[in-house]
């Protein structure tokens, strides 16, 4: 790396969040490292070489800090985060180029990050200023990346508008085998994209929802929108043996 390069501070990947005065002190020390790499890019003029340079640094520092953090003991920590993360890489944005394919894939492992955070914490465990607050977060964030083109936090920012990773009346109603519209949830599927759902099914099959995983799966492998249908049919047609008898899961495949 450059000389001009900021550390993370090593101590993150030692330190448990224990008590409040930790998560205070990790958060802050987080701040200052991602603030840190905004200002050496913002002295540099705009290229590759440094827009893969604070990507690969933004990153670093926030595998030191969540890396071996447990989302379930830490939900809420983490959720503070990456309300950090996404405003700090949101501000830097107009130092970056997306010639740097780093950018996006940032962009999307943070989006991916953050909705596998949502589904491994109960919703009833995030207070409702949480909430608010994450979702004021990807609001600023979002507003900022479309003027360069990006729509990564789209569908972050609905899932945090609605209150909850389940909370979407479309999927509600998908998932419970209530009448739905298919061009709504086409259209619902569309906006998550292929990464959310397939995090979705896997989390529902984990959870023990086989079922509600084998709907979901049924209904990407119909959606015209989802270009790796091939995937999600597969996923279905084995998430459907063990659901149901071979004989009736072959009736139902055919």
């Amino acid at each position: 790396m450059a000389e001009n390069n900021v550390e993370p501070e090593q101590y993150w990947s030692d330190r448990a969040l224990d008590t409040a005065e930790d998560t205070l002190v990790a958060m802050e020390t987080l701040l200052a490292t991602l603030r840190a790499f905004e200002d050496v890019l913002r002295q540099q003029e705009i290229s590759i070489a440094s827009s893969t340079e604070y990507c690969d640094n933004f990153c670093q520092a926030l595998m030191h800090y969540a890396g071996s953090r447990n989302s379930m003991e830490h939900g809420l920590p983490l959720l503070e985060v990456y309300c950090l993360s996404i405003n700090c890489f949101g501000a830097a944005r107009s130092h970056l180029t997306a010639e740097s394919d780093r950018v996006a894939l940032v962009l999307k492992r943070l989006a991916l990050s953050c909705f596998e955070l949502l589904l491994s914490v109960p919703e009833n465990e995030i207070p409702y200023e949480a909430w608010v607050q994450f979702h004021h977060s990807v609001q600023i964030s979002h507003d900022t990346l479309l003027q360069f083109g990006s729509t990564d936090l789209q569908a972050l920012l609905q899932i945090t508008g609605e209150g909850g990773a389940w909370s979407n009346p479309v999927l509600t109603s998908l998932l419970t085998g209530q009448p739905t519209n298919p061009e709504e949830v086409d259209a619902y599927i569309s906006l998550e994209g292929e990464g959310f759902m397939e995090m979705r099914v896997k989390h529902l099959e984990k959870m023990g929802e086989v079922a509600k995983a084998v709907v979901l799966a049924k209904a990407c492998t119909e959606c015209s929108f989802i270009s790796n249908q091939a995937t999600f049919r597969q996923t279905y047609v084995s998430l459907l043996c063990h659901l149901l008898p071979n004989e009736e899961a072959i009736t139902e495949v055919l």
